[in-house]
């Protein structure tokens, strides 16, 4: 199992700060949702999101690229779990997308729920992880580096946010008609062409990823400053 509860006592940092505990883990995505999900996120390193600092997991963050860790050099290899598929019908409701969609389907002439015609999952789950101890290593060495130090201080006189990531969760994401959906062949015929403007709509509209393999769609954050 990844390890998202950790015991640790808590001090000062070389640069006297003091870090934040790793957050709860919520029910649906496995940590804070990503949006939009994408490939590139790394546990160890250390990115930036535009907005204050926080510890909760409710509302998503779009990470942006601080400080590359290379996990190798510091012998530290992360713990992998294999996880059952992940239902991501749940971000139609939390992004607003559901009311998009009936607009797609009432233009067709559909009456229907979206998950009665398909399914939008992530499949080959996995959850990797680092612990808290690990984390702080790396961060000890590398976030004083010249060349993390000198992005870190551009970043805090925009008052930002910094996180280093202690578990991400990854698969391929698949949005996909249902193939045993018992419509008939009329119905059929428009859920097929709905299939292109829905998946049009979730990316432009509501920056939803619809495809993509070892897509990262959460992420356990530790606030550094």
């Amino acid at each position: 199992m990844v390890r998202h509860s950790i015991s640790i006592a808590f001090g000062l940092l070389a640069a006297g700060c003091v870090t934040s505990p790793p957050p709860a883990i919520s029910d649906n995505s496995g940590g804070r949702e990503l949006r939009p999900a994408r490939a590139g996120i790394n546990v160890g390193s250390l990115y930036f999101a535009r907005e204050q600092a926080t510890d909760g997991l409710s509302r998503p963050v779009n990470l942006e690229r601080l400080c590359e860790v290379n996990l190798a050099r510091y012998a530290v290899l992360p713990v992998e779990a294999r996880q059952s598929d992940v239902d991501l019908s749940y971000k139609l409701e939390a992004s607003g997308a559901v009311s998009g969609i009936k607009n797609i389907f009432v233009n067709l002439g559909l009456n229907a729920n979206f998950v009665d015609h398909f399914e939008y999952k992530l499949t080959n789950v996995m959850d990797r992880s680092i612990s808290y101890q690990e984390a702080q290593t790396l961060f000890d060495d590398r976030a004083f580096k010249q060349d993390c130090s000198h992005w870190r201080r551009n970043i805090s006189r925009e008052n930002w946010a910094r996180y280093q990531i202690l578990s991400i969760k990854t698969g391929d994401i698949v949005l996909r008609r249902k193939s045993d959906s018992g419509a008939s062949a009329d119905i059929k015929a428009k859920i097929a062409v709905a299939e292109p403007q829905i998946k049009a709509s979730l990316s432009r509209n509501y920056n939803l990823a619809v495809s993509g393999q070892g897509m990262v769609i959460a992420v356990n954050p530790i606030i550094r400053e």
